[in-house]
């Protein structure tokens, strides 16, 4: 996103695409979003994906995903209220069912606009898709 700062909008949509397999899945996504209600989505977000072998096989990660907010100065427990009390399923099942519309059946996957990538790439690999999509949309008559 520094390389392209004013000239693309990143939109995320966290997805717990098997929640039946791995329902620990599920819970971080809402706790993310909850942790979003206090400034700091991106900072637990990124904490999810350091710390997953701590939390991702359990079969209640609620209480280890709570320990990890107060590592963050997230209030953790607005957080564990805000996803025990369910009030984000809704969110979580449209952003779930926008996925399914869009045949996303896997993570990472990403779109520069219409141009779908599945399965992480290099930065390098991003910056040259992203670049090349510009210069698509941003050439005269097209």
């Amino acid at each position: 996103m520094q390389h392209f700062e004013g000239q693309v909008q990143l939109v995320l949509y966290p997805l717990a695409l098997n929640p039946a397999a791995n329902p620990a899945s599920e819970v971080a996504a809402q706790a993310a979003w909850c942790a979003g209600e206090q400034g700091k989505f991106w900072d637990f977000h990124h904490m999810l994906y350091r710390r997953q072998e701590l939390w991702n096989r359990l079969a209640t990660p609620l209480e280890r995903l709570s320990d990890f907010a107060k590592d963050l100065n997230i209030d953790a427990t607005a957080l564990k209220s805000c996803v025990e009390s369910g009030r984000l399923q809704e969110r979580m099942q449209a952003d779930k069912a926008y996925g399914q519309q869009l045949q996303v059946s896997s993570t990472p996957t990403m779109f520069i606009n219409d141009y779908r990538i599945v399965g992480t790439q290099s930065e390098g690999e991003l910056v040259r898709l992203i670049r090349q999509e510009l210069d698509r949309v941003q050439r005269p008559g097209q």
